[in-house]
């Protein structure tokens, strides 16, 4: 027994052997895998909460728009670079990608501003609802500099069925024709119809209600 154990002959007693040998089966049957933490892409899911916090990265530093664990896991290894360039448009780009909006297009320089910046996000095919909204310009609010003011967010989305239009006008109805969205409102004063007031021929007052299931 003693050749399997590493006490030193002058305290090895029987007691003392089995103790060690019982911790060293103990720790074999560690994992190391478990131990390696920062190794973000392999570390143990449980572990990812405790990681945000500790690299500052909770509520709108970007956990809470993270909804899936690939996610958590690229915003935690982007932690440092985000905190690094926070303020800079970089920062703000890199954080919303992290969170799943890879193609986000941000205008500076809006109406003349040196201040003033819009953002346009892709949100493929995901319905996106008021609530995440909300939390996107929050995030966006958390990476900007003080100085710079966010003047909106617009959101694109992909729709690969047919949209279908119910258009009282027939003076100049709303149409689809392929890929474009036509909301009508150009209208012709030709003399063809009585513009007698019973109805509003201007398109500023128009309203294009766009219901999404």
């Amino acid at each position: 027994m003693s050749d399997e154990t590493i006490i030193v002959s002058p305290i090895q007693r029987p007691h003392v052997i089995i103790f060690d040998l019982l911790m060293k089966q103990r720790l074999d049957e560690i994992g190391l895998d478990a131990l390696l933490v920062y190794m973000i892409d392999t570390v143990d899911e449980s572990a990812l909460y405790w990681l945000a916090s500790q690299f500052d990265v909770l509520g709108f530093g970007g956990w809470k728009l993270a909804d899936t664990t690939e996610k958590k896991r690229s915003l935690i290894k982007k932690a440092i670079e985000l905190h690094r360039y926070k303020g800079t448009v970089w920062a703000i780009r890199e954080a919303l990608k992290t969170v799943g909006f890879p193609d986000a297009t941000i205008t500076e320089h809006v109406n003349g501003h040196w201040a003033r910046f819009t953002i346009q996000l892709n949100a493929g095919e995901v319905a996106v609802n008021a609530q995440q909204i909300d939390d996107a310009v929050t995030m966006v609010k958390h990476y900007k500099n003080v100085r710079s003011w966010l003047d909106g967010i617009t959101f694109e989305i992909t729709v690969n069925e047919g949209i279908l239009l119910d258009d009282d006008s027939f003076e100049s109805p709303a149409d689809v024709l392929g890929d474009d969205l036509f909301t009508g409102g150009d209208f012709l004063y030709n003399g063809e119809h009585l513009y007698d007031g019973s109805k509003n021929y201007s398109s500023d007052s128009d309203l294009l209600e766009l219901t999404i299931n």
